[in-house]
């Protein structure tokens, strides 16, 4: 059956936190589509103001609301789990209230840390989530109140998000720490899949062009079955932007942290095209960073 899209400019799109990494490539998405799109962020949208969420959404009137605000700091949940069920859980079953009563459909990104990582297989949309650490516990209550407010949804799980925009997300981190130290230890007893913002923008927008507004998707940049290791990842980092220092791997035991990671970090699209190979969307982020430095 032949999928019938529909002219971008009648899906009015509301994005919520456009400032940030995933947000700022959704809202570049938009205006490269000529979606018609609002961008809501602090500190005129503060998403644990949930009289004002309603209000403002009520008064935007979008089809489409992208929720790309969450608090991502997983060791920092552990220390505030409050701020952390604030923002990941609690709000999204506001928004979720909000569009369902506006008939808007709500695209809530989640995270492969709603799965224990057990599963040297991976994870499938339909596997049993079972949280290991409170980010984890926070976006499944998230999911959670989605899922039960009646409202059309498209929940996107991803994992390992990189891009531009910020100089905190896990590329830079570890280009920096590479540069400071003159040495990278990395480790290589967990597996996942990296994921590159811009390509996930796209298939946000792709999914909204075709009307979808029913189901999980999960969405990862195109991978080996099992996963690459930090270490990897790590090594292709440093080789791209011509760091020319040792790369070694370590355990995890080595660097511990607050907050219990899943080890097999995969999540297996059943559903969707591949996007392209992590490599080429490691080299595509590199090339658009010289852009930018």
């Amino acid at each position: 059956m032949k999928t019938v899209r529909v002219d971008p400019a009648a899906l009015p799109v509301a994005i919520i936190g456009a400032n940030g990494m995933l947000g700022g490539e959704l809202l570049k998405a938009c205006t490269r589509s000529d979606f018609p799109v609002t961008a809501l962020d602090l500190p005129k949208f503060n998403l644990t103001n949930h009289e004002d969420v309603a209000y403002q959404l009520k008064k935007i009137v979008p089809r489409y609301v992208l929720n790309a605000a969450a608090y991502t700091d997983v060791d920092g949940c552990e220390e505030h789990p409050g701020l952390a069920n604030a923002i990941n859980g609690e709000a999204v079953g506001v928004l979720a209230n909000a569009c369902r009563d506006i008939g808007a459909v709500l695209v809530h990104y989640s995270t492969d840390y709603v799965f224990d990582g057990t599963d040297p297989a991976g994870y499938a949309e339909d596997a049993a989530p079972n949280p290991l650490s409170v980010y984890g516990k926070s976006k499944l209550e998230g999911e959670r109140l989605l899922r039960a407010s009646g409202c059309k949804y498209l929940l996107i799980r991803t994992s390992w998000l990189f891009g531009p925009g910020r100089r905190d997300n896990v590329v830079e981190k570890i280009i920096a720490r590479a540069q400071q130290d003159g040495k990278l230890r990395l480790v290589n007893d967990r597996w996942g899949k990296p994921t590159y913002a811009k390509d996930l923008a796209a298939v946000t927008l792709d999914l909204a062009a075709q009307e979808k507004s029913d189901g999980i998707y999960h969405v990862t940049n195109a991978a080996p079955d099992a996963g690459i290791t930090w270490y990897e990842f790590g090594a292709a980092i440093v080789a791209l932007v011509g760091l020319k220092i040792p790369v070694t791997p370590c355990a995890s035991h080595e660097f511990p942290q607050a907050a219990a990671r899943p080890v097999h970090s995969l999540l297996a699209n059943t559903k969707l095209p591949p996007l392209q190979p992590w490599r080429e969307a490691l080299q595509d982020y590199v090339a658009a960073r010289r852009g930018i430095a």
